[in-house]
């Protein structure tokens, strides 16, 4: 038990050491933006291409920083303050969130009778909107077809599964993807690197485990554990 009160101070720790940082990365950043545009006004053309490559990496950097700001809100979760929360409903809302991308894509995401579990409806949703998200970045050439299911299979933890049709990785990528800012072909998919660590971060903080079962080619399954609602945190 102590030792589970000292990691979650720990926790809060880089929680707010992180929001500090990206606070104060952020107003640069924006000034960056800002004075490349007034020097694109008088810019003669071979600086003006030289000047586009500016934007790209203040993008780059912002994606990063939405990134760790995201693992900064996981970390700062407390069990013991969780409200037990519907998967299907965190499934739904985010869904809708992504529909864009989901009918640009022509997937299908197919959720059934997922439970509740001890988890806030906002942690479930930035878990989900990390899985199906990256279900969508690492599309094959056929339609993304995403499920997601459960399944009790140890008493009062419920096993969740999300698998897709992508274009899956290597079975000896699958731990070292979890790490921070590991990405899957480097910089080819975009993304902070940050989305597989922050769902480990959430899972971990509620007592679960989660793992990523995969073949390059034949899709990806990420199978993760997480307390029934009705089970004391």
């Amino acid at each position: 038990m102590d030792s589970d009160v000292s990691k979650h101070t720990e926790n809060q720790v880089w929680a707010r050491f992180l929001d500090r940082l990206v606070h104060d990365i952020r107003e640069p950043l924006r000034s960056i933006g800002v004075f490349t545009e007034l020097l694109k006004e008088s810019a003669a053309p071979e600086e003006e291409r030289t000047l586009r490559e500016i934007p790209r990496g203040v993008s780059r950097i912002g994606t990063i920083l939405e990134g760790l700001s995201g693992y900064a809100i996981a970390l700062r979760e407390s069990p013991e303050c969780a409200a037990p929360a519907s998967l299907q409903s965190a499934c739904r809302i985010v869904v809708a969130e992504l529909d864009e991308h989901i009918r640009a894509y022509g997937a299908t995401v197919t959720a059934r009778d997922l439970p509740r579990v001890n988890v806030t409806l906002e942690r479930l949703m930035q878990l989900l909107r990390n899985l199906i998200g990256n279900s969508l970045r690492f599309r094959s050439e056929a339609p993304p077809a995403i499920q997601i299911s459960a399944a009790m299979e140890d008493p009062g933890m419920w096993t969740i599964r999300v698998r897709d049709n992508g274009i899956g990785i290597p079975a000896e990528e699958c731990e070292a993807i979890f790490e921070p800012f590991a990405r899957v072909e480097g910089k080819k998919y975009g993304g902070a690197g940050l989305g597989l660590t922050i769902c480990r971060t959430i899972v971990q903080a509620h007592g679960g485990n989660i793992r990523m079962e995969s073949t390059p080619g034949r899709g990806a399954m990420c199978v993760f554990t997480l307390p029934d609602a009705e089970v004391a945190s």
